[in-house]
């Protein structure tokens, strides 16, 4: 039994149903403020089924990405009490992305939107420290759209053939992402 293999599958037959589109969007909202599942795990098969127009999904995936971040930006904003914000994202992580901020500015949040870094943690935190929202969602769409931009054009264009690879591969990324999961938590929590 091969279970990543099966939940390939699955995420690959989920992208064909119909209405797929709006549970990607929906995961787009709510990943930019509190869930750890990034959008590009729909994203990326849904270009590859090539049933809708790859620019048209990642622009509205960014979109909503975005509203997303504001939700955050506005759940920072009012949750004053770094103990309400600890149940959302830890101390340690608030504090490690306010320094980063502080550092480089807006850079960090095109950076965050990009890259696999939690970017709720930076959108909550921009909130709290009343970050200015204009250049917030300028750097957040840029941040989001050259990412979902770039996951739907490359599985747009390139799909099948790394989509094959990937399957080929997936059971041994799945059990490799398990155990680093195992250890990361051992090691922070015991």
């Amino acid at each position: 039994m091969r279970p990543f293999t099966k939940i390939y599958e699955y995420i690959i037959y989920i992208a064909n149903k119909k209405n797929v589109v709006k549970y990607l969007y929906a995961l787009s909202v709510i990943e930019s403020f509190i869930f750890p599942i990034p959008p590009d795990v729909l994203l990326a098969p849904i270009a590859l089924t090539r049933k809708y127009n790859w620019l048209k999904i990642a622009f509205y995936t960014t979109i909503c990405s975005v509203i997303g971040g504001l939700i955050g930006y506005t759940i920072g904003s009012y949750l004053y009490s770094l103990s309400v914000l600890n149940n959302i994202i830890s101390e340690e992580v608030f504090l490690e992305v306010k320094n980063l901020f502080l550092e480089h500015g807006f850079i960090i949040i095109i950076i965050a939107g990009f890259t696999p870094l939690p970017f709720k943690a930076f959108t909550i935190t921009a909130g709290y420290l009343s970050i200015a929202i204009l250049p917030f969602i300028i750097s957040s769409f840029i941040g989001r759209g050259l990412r979902f931009f770039l996951v739907a054009g490359i599985f747009h264009y390139f799909g099948l053939a790394l989509a094959n690879k990937i399957k080929k591969y997936f059971e041994y990324v799945g059990i490799t992402i398990t155990i680093i999961l195992i250890y990361f938590i051992y090691y922070k929590y015991f």
